[in-house]
């Protein structure tokens, strides 16, 4: 396994929760009631799996490794990845927000703009970041750094991760209509 291949497992999680975000919106421009627990966990899930756990591992373990060289030539491009957690960060806390005030509105556009984000943030990572790995590491880095991700905040994922995997599989049962395949 590749480091690339568990940011790609991270991604799937992800987009599953960009898509329960979607169809809540959908529930929300119908006038229906979305459960108010529904999105406080799919909040959580986000702020702890995408944010803290994802984007962790990102800023704290792949940029690094990939500003390695004394060229530098990957800054640029790595400082606008921060800046695009930033922005979800931002939605985020918009959503956040929401739930306090309780305002449907803006709820369906911090969701909806979330989920465009994140949807185009992962896609682009996919195709531009991971060759940057590919390109960048050789294997013996791509094998230490793949460790150091597995291992990155051990004691959340010990204590948490499973727990916020099965949540967000209950939300899939409840908002979709296929749930996508888990694997935790």
């Amino acid at each position: 396994m590749k480091s690339t291949d568990l940011l790609l497992e991270d991604h799937k999680h992800l987009i599953a929760a960009s898509n329960i975000l979607a169809a809540m919106v959908v529930c929300s421009e119908g006038g229906q009631m979305v459960s108010e627990a529904d999105v406080t966990d799919l909040l959580r899930f986000l702020d702890e799996f995408g944010d803290r756990h994802h984007q962790g591992i990102e800023e704290g373990l792949l940029f690094p490794a990939l500003l390695l060289d004394p060229g530098q030539k990957h800054y640029q491009r790595l400082c606008g990845l921060i800046f695009e957690h930033e922005r979800q960060r931002s939605l985020i806390e918009g959503l956040h927000d929401c739930l306090l005030t309780r305002n449907s509105k803006d709820f369906i556009y911090y969701a909806s703009r979330l989920g465009e984000v994140l949807k185009a943030h992962i896609k682009d990572e996919e195709e531009t970041l991971f060759s940057l790995v590919e390109s960048s590491l050789s294997a013996a880095d791509d094998e230490r750094l793949e460790l150091e991700m597995k291992s990155y905040d051990k004691a959340w994922q010990e204590s948490e991760l499973n727990v916020q995997l099965r949540r967000l599989a209950d939300m899939e049962l409840k908002y979709l209509e296929a749930p996508t395949e888990r694997s935790a």
